[in-house]
């Protein structure tokens, strides 16, 4: 403040106001043992700023001003230099630090900050909390305690990075280190994930009967757990390098519909429970596939056709199955075509003639889980047309050939 002659300035800088006619302005630091000769600034005005640090504390300086007519007069100015100001220091207040002891984790809305080494001359001591980028500075208030700081309103979950910063009265500023601590109140368990899911990546659907979970939670989380069983028994998953929580079930878990639960606990306290319902499919019948009766056109079963598209019929497909393949083999060559089901049924007819010879199919199904199977191979022979090579009358009694005989039971080949 101007009036309490209390300066930061270890060269301090005087302004002597005296009569015009005053023609010389002295000053001292020392009772008069040593004297500077102030400059006249203006009329009537003189100043003298001290060449040489001045010691840190009080002074007293003395003015001398003499006029022309040699008259003098003296009067005498206290003043102080103050040029340091210890650093505060901001921690949480125990009772507040709700995770492990010093690791500035608090599980509170508007936790309490204790403030140490403020000087008593402190004229003004600020926090400034930055949360989200954004920074707000507020008052602490000195009570019976010391120093302290509480948020008015409950902070959100996250991290609050606030620093002090004490004014004295001689304008000295000095700041604290940051302090930055995280408020928990809640924790999320982000995502779990069936790992050996076997069929479409999110549908928990898995032929493995030893399932494999990562559950995705916050940093701060130190135990996950699993089970199977409503919570009556548990398994700890581990933590990765990449931050998930892993966990493998050591022992088989039956076919079937199942619920896992996940509880995750954080370094505040907080817990959290998250269900998933996955399936594990282990089993797919085998499929069959026979030619069509009506165009088993030899004797029955003995899958030989006269048809240039014969119709094959194929059974043993479950409800699940995601994908039927007949594979068609004729020549050496192969060739797979999908098949869909129509009305429930499903059937096999070539979209183009086949060519007499031997064809070998198999029926290749895979279901949702990702389970598969596939048919016995079965060969059916394609015979669309027959000729006759030659025709003989046997008993020919005239010439080879002429086609002449005299017996009335001719015998033919």
């Amino acid at each position: 403040e101007p009036a309490d002659n209390l300066t930061n300035d270890v060269r301090p800088e005087f302004r002597v106001t005296v009569p015009e006619d005053v023609n010389r302005v002295r000053v001292s630091l020392d009772g008069g043992k040593t004297w500077m000769d102030a400059t006249k600034a203006s009329a009537g005005v003189w100043s003298y700023a001290w060449s040489s640090d001045v010691t840190e504390g009080a002074h007293v300086l003395t003015v001398e001003a003499t006029d022309i007519a040699g008259n003098t007069a003296t009067r005498t100015l206290d003043f102080t230099i103050d040029t340091t100001l210890s650093t505060p220091t901001i921690e949480l207040d125990g009772p507040d630090d709700t995770g492990v002891q010093g690791d500035n984790l608090t599980n509170r809305s508007q936790p309490t900050f204790i403030l140490k080494d403020v000087d008593p001359d402190a004229a003004s001591v600020m926090v400034s909390v930055n949360h989200g980028g954004t920074t707000t500075t507020f008052a602490a208030t000195n009570g019976a305690g010391g120093w302290r700081f509480t948020p008015a309103s409950d902070w959100t979950d996250g991290a609050y990075t606030l620093s002090v910063t004490v004014t004295d009265k001689a304008g000295n500023v000095s700041h604290s280190a940051p302090l930055t601590v995280n408020v928990d109140t809640h924790v999320t368990i982000d995502s779990i994930v069936l790992v050996n899911d076997s069929s479409f990546i999110g549908d928990n659907l898995t032929n493995e009967v030893r399932p494999h979970f990562r559950v995705t939670v916050p940093g701060d989380v130190n135990v996950v757990r699993l089970s199977l069983n409503d919570g009556k028994t548990w398994g700890n998953a581990t933590q990765s390098a990449s931050g998930d929580w892993e966990y493998i079930w050591p022992d088989d878990v039956t076919e079937g519909k199942h619920t896992l639960t996940v509880e995750a606990t954080d370094i505040a306290g907080n817990k959290a429970t998250q269900m998933l319902e996955f399936i594990i499919d282990t089993t797919l019948s085998t499929p069959t596939i026979t030619l069509d009766a009506v165009d088993d056109s030899g004797v029955a079963g003995d899958n030989i056709t006269n048809e240039k598209t014969p119709g094959f019929t194929i059974n043993g497909i479950d409800a699940d199955a995601s994908q039927v393949m007949v594979v068609v083999t004729h020549n050496g060559k192969s060739k797979e075509l999908a098949l869909t089901q129509v009305s429930g049924r499903w059937h096999f007819t070539p979209d183009s003639d086949w060519t007499d010879g031997n064809y070998t199919l198999t029926v290749k199904v895979e279901d949702k889980a990702g389970n598969m199977s596939q048919s016995s191979p079965l060969t059916v022979t394609v015979d669309t047309q027959t000729v006759i090579s030659s025709i003989v009358l046997v008993n020919d009694s005239g010439i080879v050939g002429d086609k002449m005989t005299n017996n009335v039971h001719p015998h033919f080949r």
